[in-house]
């Protein structure tokens, strides 16, 4: 706990001297300074800051808008604005333009940025005009872009965390490069060897390229299987369990920062798998999902931001539920009893048992990940991102790793994404 406070106290401090500029630990010989005058203007700083900023409309306090630009021609952008809060919003003048491709700021010519309209009221919508003509030059912006797009920085706070706001601007159609239309490749045509091991009756729904379609009336086949069975089926339960993703000293991926291994994998509970079909026989039905974060672009290989790739899927049940190894679990088209179940199990105590079945999702992880690639269309992919993906992959499925992870959790509080 003393160290868990004194990397908060020294993260405060660089944060109050970034803002400030007044530093709270010299860095260099000088004359000494009380502290105690230093930590008496650092709490006038903050707290006028908090003073001036407490009423002001944010994200971090659960404001909500909506924003969409038009390019009228001259250099002249309308924005329309909807404040979806109780809170008044009021744009300050000013802004920065950005490049999608780069996340590098455009540099203006001048400072001399018009803006009308900045305005809007508690649940008040309007437009909000902004003359770039005196400040860029207009006709470089106005070159055709080939994939790529421009897009605003707007704030009501000097730029604050959570008091700036993205808008995507087009100051000319951008130039497509042609691109092959996204595989939607059935699951069943996609791994063959996962499609055997489905329920004979229901392995037309598996060769479905629009499994939400056919959602409802895949359940209610389940429900029929099911109901046909001598013998009981027991439902996973509610997922109180929770993986932890930092497991100490195991690098991930090299080339991100180690302070942000953890944020390479995300955990959710999803009703559906990657594809859209149910993961079990009703459309309650859970199972945790322990995903991989990847880049979208090469830019972001250094960096944890990017979009998740189901990779580990895990099940757990309630053990009073279950009365018999002959009583039967589904699970993604599969019936098994809690007899062959046991080979995947990985934790068990006194109320729940936990079982990894990623083999019942994908039966090779190199071609599910290279379908997934092709099918999907929002990835980029090279060897460095499939070792990060396979060295993920390896820490989780060693049982003995993977049971020292587990921990109880809440999942109406850390449901991150919702369920398809």
């Amino acid at each position: 706990m003393e160290s868990l406070n004194r990397e908060h106290r020294q993260n405060i401090e660089r944060i109050f001297e970034a803002r400030t500029g007044v530093a709270l630990r010299p860095r260099a010989i000088r004359r000494p300074v009380r502290l105690a005058v230093v930590l008496a203007a650092a709490l006038v700083c903050l707290l006028t800051a908090t003073a001036f900023s407490a009423g002001l409309f944010s994200s971090l306090a659960g404001d909500e808008l909506s924003l969409s630009a038009a390019y009228e021609g001259d250099g002249l952008v309308t924005i329309q604005v909807e404040n979806r809060s109780d809170k008044v919003l009021r744009f300050q003048s000013q802004l920065r333009l950005m490049r999608w491709s780069t996340a590098e700021e455009v540099e203006p010519l001048s400072s001399d940025i018009s803006f009308t309209g900045t305005e809007f009221g508690p649940h008040e919508s309007g437009t909000m005009t902004i003359d770039l003509s005196r400040a860029y030059d207009v006709a470089a912006l106005e070159e055709p872009l080939t994939d790529d797009h421009y897009y605003f920085v707007l704030t009501n706070n000097n730029f604050l965390f959570g008091q700036d706001w993205m808008c995507t601007v087009f100051f000319a159609e951008p130039v497509q490069n042609p691109a092959e239309e996204p595989d939607t490749t059935a699951l069943s045509q996609a791994d063959q060897a996962l499609a055997a091991r489905v329920e004979e009756t229901l392995r037309p729904y598996f060769e479905s390229d629009d499994p939400g379609a056919i959602q409802q009336e895949y359940l209610a086949a389940c429900q029929e299987l099911l109901s046909q069975l001598d013998g009981q089926v027991v439902y996973p339960a509610r997922p109180c369990l929770s993986i932890n993703g930092d497991i100490p000293g195991v690098i991930y991926d090299p080339e991100v920062p180690e302070e942000l291994q953890h944020s390479l994998i995300m955990e959710w509970w999803p009703k559906v798998d990657s594809y859209g079909f149910p993961v079990g026989a009703r459309e309650e039905d859970r199972v945790i999902s322990l995903d991989v974060i990847v880049p979208q672009r090469e830019d972001d290989l250094e960096t944890a931001e990017g979009t998740n790739l189901s990779l580990l899927y895990f099940v757990m049940y309630d053990i009073n539920d279950i009365e018999s190894p002959q009583d039967y679990a589904f699970i993604h088209g599969q019936l098994l009893t809690f007899g062959e179940l046991e080979e995947y199990k990985v934790y068990e105590d006194g109320q729940y048992v936990c079982y990894d079945v990623t083999d019942l999702f994908y039966t090779d992880l190199r071609s599910y990940v290279e379908n997934e690639v092709s099918r999907r269309g929002d990835i980029y992919f090279d060897e460095r991102v499939w070792q990060r993906i396979k060295n993920i992959y390896d820490a989780f499925r060693d049982q003995k790793v993977l049971a020292e992870q587990i921990c109880y959790t809440d999942l109406d509080s850390l449901m991150v994404r919702p369920s398809a």
